[in-house]
């Protein structure tokens, strides 16, 4: 609060000096000391902001905002001498800018305190046999720098283990307050708390292109996007001002009262009505920020509030995403796990996907080194394409055979049947034309995936469904286990996207959450896209409206319901707003109420606007649902 007066010394200065002036006037203690009445210096003085800004906007920017309805109010009243009246109007004025921008400065001011967690400096190193500390402050990271972070350092930079295991506290950046393992290949986040081991960290991402970074970037922009409603009031309020200078002639016309055509001008500024979008918005993707859940545009708000329909994708999603190897198939004589695993790895090791990452997690851990395969390409829906050792390899599902026209035998087919009776993702590894193995991969269901559903179900979206690239058999086992009726298999990426379009063309809402970048276009599609943030690549946390900074799951309900309990904000400051003012202007039209008491009920609308919004940071998930039971049903139906 300190930092907030400082930064409005001046307004703050004004609205005491005319709140004083107009006390005086009140109680008409200086009556012989100044002959004149000390509200008009409390107008003049409180006033003169407004002035300047409407007179501004009018003559440089050719607008005609609500500053200049306000100032012909004002002006209008200290013609008829209603001194107090004016005073007032520009003292309730003042007290509600100072409370629109301390939720502005809220807002950003939970922003701020990310950056804060980063450290100031860093232990950069030139190699892990060579740990000499050279201390640098945290704004000279680059890319490809070596870090050293000890127990209970924060990390200074985003980046991957190369060398220790230790648990790590992300809690400031995604708002799980569980600890995460982080082994060699893991990804880590500048901000975040090493808690148990010392480890080595190979820079990745610095400045804006780190995780604090891109959450600063969009929030600020989500919080600057106008909802559809707001365009909506928007124009509308342009239309205020010759509409509220035409119902006060109207009423002078007919009662020939200068007074009371006065006091229609004074209520009929929309202030709190042009508040109670921005301010709800603001403060609702400020909240989403602080809770791990990056609500990227207001038109997301309000669109999720109409779902009826979520497709999920399965790895990444309903699945960890920590997918493991779990058998290996040796199909040519002159192949052996170790040099399969070398292969993979040289084709996998710059790919993003939850399986790449299982494969070099794999060959790390056997000790097998690589060389990154040339030539490198991903095919969408397939898999990766490279030149090893000078010869073309490939490493996909069942789709990559039929890419390359090549048949499997019986005792090849059989034995995929048996992974995915078991759930298992089946990979075949091509090089130089020959199927040369195959490798079954085990993705686990997320520990909160089954309750997390049901929870969405109890909320009346009964029509979930899940659309994957992987085969039939796993997908179908999945959906059985988390109770999904709907269920698509063996897609590629348009064949996602065509089915968001087709449960569109019926009428449905939907809402697409997805990871990988076959997920983007079907993400962009649906009416809300929603990105696993963590886990996320780049493109799919782009093309989603809304990313969890986390891989909790269960925080899809709580984005619900935050977006959810915005709108209703939003709503609920229409109508106060509204209710206010039409009140306060059948009052003034009839002549119930002065300008005084008019300018009183108008501007109280604004700061109660104001302050429901500012409720909104006090939003907390609504825990009607109890997941411990459904995870311990679920150990339960495992053993």
């Amino acid at each position: 609060m300190k930092e907030f007066y400082k930064e409005h010394q001046q307004d703050f200065h004004i609205a005491v000096v005319t709140a004083v002036l107009i006390l005086l006037s009140i109680t008409k203690i200086l009556p012989k000391i100044l002959t004149i009445d000390t509200a008009l210096i409390a107008a003049i003085i409180g006033g003169y902001p407004i002035y300047i800004g409407a007179i501004r906007a009018l003559f440089l920017q050719r607008k005609t905002k609500i500053g200049l309805l306000v100032t012909i109010a004002m002006v209008a009243a200290i013609a008829i001498g209603e001194y107090l009246a004016a005073a007032e109007v520009a003292l309730i004025m003042i007290i509600g800018e100072l409370l629109e921008t301390y939720s502005v400065r809220k807002s950003a001011k939970a922003l701020e305190n990310l950056l804060h967690i980063v450290p100031t400096e860093a232990r950069k190193v030139a190699s892990i046999q060579d740990s000499t500390e050279t201390i640098i402050p945290s704004k000279e990271i680059k890319v490809d720098d070596l870090l050293l972070v000890k127990p209970g350092e924060r990390i200074p930079a985003d980046g991957k283990v190369i060398a220790g295991t230790t648990y790590v506290d992300e809690s400031p950046l995604t708002g799980e307050s569980k600890s995460i393992e982080k082994y060699i290949g893991e990804s880590v986040y500048g901000g975040s708390l090493n808690q148990s081991q010392a480890i080595y960290v190979e820079v990745d991402k610095v400045g804006e292109d780190s995780l604090i970074g891109r959450v600063l970037q969009l929030v600020k922009k989500a919080q600057e996007e106008k909802a559809p409603i707001q365009r909506l009031i928007d124009r509308v309020a342009g239309w205020f001002v010759p509409m509220s200078i035409t119902i006060a002639g109207l009423v002078f016309l007919f009662t020939q009262d200068i007074v009371r055509a006065v006091t229609v001008l004074i209520v009929f500024c929309p202030c709190g009505m042009l508040l109670s979008t921005p301010t709800a918005v603001m403060t609702g993707v400020g909240r989403g920020a602080q809770l791990g859940v990056l609500i990227k545009g207001a038109p997301a708000l309000e669109a999720i509030s109409k779902i009826d329909t979520i497709i999920f994708d399965k790895t990444g999603t309903l699945t960890s995403g920590k997918a493991e190897i779990v058998d290996i198939g040796l199909i040519h004589p002159d192949w052996d796990r170790q040099s399969l695993l070398k292969l993979a790895a040289s084709l996998e090791g710059l790919s993003e996907h939850h399986i790449a990452k299982a494969i070099t997690r794999a060959a790390t851990k056997e000790g097998i080194s690589w060389e990154l395969a040339s030539e490198w390409k991903s095919i969408v829906g397939i898999g990766i394409e490279g030149m090893v050792n000078g010869n073309k390899a490939y490493i996909g599902n069942k789709s990559v055979l039929k890419y390359l026209n090549m048949e499997v035998n019986d005792v090849i087919s059989n034995k995929q049947n048996h992974w995915n009776d078991q759930g298992h993702t089946t990979i075949f590894i091509v090089y130089n034309q020959t199927l040369v193995g195959m490798m079954a991969i085990d993705d686990p269901i997320r520990q909160k995936a089954i309750a997390t559903i049901r929870e969405l179900k109890s909320k009346r979206i009964k029509d979930i469904r899940m659309a994957t690239g992987d085969n039939e058999y796993v997908a179908k086992r999945i959906a059985s286990e988390l109770e999904i009726d709907h269920v698509y298999a063996s897609l590629l990426p348009h064949e996602k996207l065509d089915i968001v379009k087709e449960l569109q063309s019926v009428g449905k809402k939907v809402l697409m959450i997805g990871d990988g970048i076959n997920d983007a276009p079907a993400l962009m599609q649906a009416d809300v896209g929603v990105a696993m943030g963590k886990t996320g690549t780049d493109v799919a946390i782009e093309a989603a409206d809304i990313a969890l900074l986390s891989d909790a799951i269960e925080k899809i309900p709580l984005a619900l319901q935050l977006s959810k309990r915005t709108v209703t904000t939003i709503k609920t400051n229409l109508w106060l707003a509204n209710g206010i003012n039409v009140f306060a202007l059948i009052a003034a039209v009839y002549g119930w109420i002065g300008p005084v008491m008019a300018a009183i009920i108008h501007n109280l609308g604004a700061i109660i606007v104001v302050l429901n919004s500012l409720g909104l940071y006090r939003f907390h998930r609504q825990q009607d649902y109890d997941y411990k039971s459904v995870e311990r049903e679920m150990e339960k139906a495992h053993s």
